[in-house]
């Protein structure tokens, strides 16, 4: 069997960038507003980190403004950023909030994620977006991650309606949005969805034919997924990602091993990554759009 198709979420990302400068060009030059995020980052994650200075990067790109605040976890409060986030949603130059995760335990997250204004939340976590895509539609805002992940599959045309699909992990902005949204009305695969109380792990991974997991965590082994793990021919889509030494980063998969088993794979660095900062600009140029009451943007992919 030949080595699987490479996922490059750079090239998609290179596809899709001219369509939003100029859906940000549109907005400037039709409506005089610019897209511009702020993201709240509490703490000093360094997955978090990368992540918001690789969106900074591409918003700047794009022509659309970013602001970064950050604030030290043991200034964090529930009320502190109830305040913060409440000045943010009265403020029409900032038409996206994103409040990076994880966030200190002692902070009610469910909160924060609510209070966000619904068409300000491009992170789509508050209740408003997330009865959306539970009830099987797109609603306002899908997370970035379940969004890049869509548009990884429709641009190499991977087969999802009927598939069996295996998402491990259930954060609020990778997991659990993406089990949702794949067995949902929008995509119609069969899910089985797991977490680190699944007993069968491996048995069950070898059943899928689309494999996402978004674990990022150690696990005491070099990799979650193993080439034994992989049904022949199936895509998969590595979410997680974990820090393993000075500016290096690895993902749940063992790359080397599963694409030659695998029919599609991302890497990791360069697949879900890139596609996750995609999704978060498509969504902040959706919010720029929803406050001006246009509908959401399409695009070729």
């Amino acid at each position: 069997m030949s080595s699987a198709i490479i996922m490059d979420g750079r090239e998609v990302s290179a596809h899709l960038r001219p369509e939003l400068r100029h859906r940000v060009e549109q907005l400037k030059h039709d409506h005089n507003l610019t897209p511009a995020l702020t993201a709240i980052l509490v703490g000093d994650d360094p997955a978090s980190r990368q992540y918001v200075r690789n969106k900074q990067r591409m918003a700047e790109e794009l022509g659309c403004a970013s602001r970064t605040t950050r604030i030290q976890p043991n200034e964090a409060s529930t009320a502190s950023m109830l305040a913060l986030i409440e000045e943010l949603n009265r403020d029409p130059a900032r038409t996206g909030i994103l409040l990076q995760i994880p966030i200190p335990e002692h902070v009610d997250h469910f909160r924060l994620f609510d209070a966000i204004a619904p068409l300000k939340d491009v992170d789509a976590v508050g209740a408003t977006s997330v009865s959306g895509f539970y009830r099987g539609q797109w609603g306002t805002f899908i997370p970035c991650t379940p969004r890049g992940i869509l548009t990884l599959l429709g641009y190499y045309k991977v087969p999802v309606d009927g598939a069996r699909a295996v998402v491990i992990g259930r954060s609020d902005i990778a997991g659990k949005p993406t089990a949702i949204i794949l067995g949902g009305r929008l995509r119609n695969a069969t899910v089985t969805w797991c977490h680190r109380h699944t007993r069968d792990l491996v048995e069950i991974c070898r059943t899928a034919d689309i494999l996402v997991p978004c674990v990022g965590a150690d696990t005491g082994q070099p990799y979650l997924i193993t080439g034994d793990m992989v049904k022949p021919g199936a895509c998969v889509i590595d979410v997680g990602v974990r820090r393993v030494g000075a500016g290096k980063f690895v993902g749940d998969v063992d790359f080397d091993a599963v694409k030659e088993v695998a029919g599609w794979i991302t890497p990791n660095p360069g697949g879900t990554g890139p596609m996750t900062v995609v999704g978060l600009m498509q969504n902040l140029i959706d919010a720029a759009r929803y406050q001006l009451g246009l509908e959401r943007a399409t695009y070729t992919t």
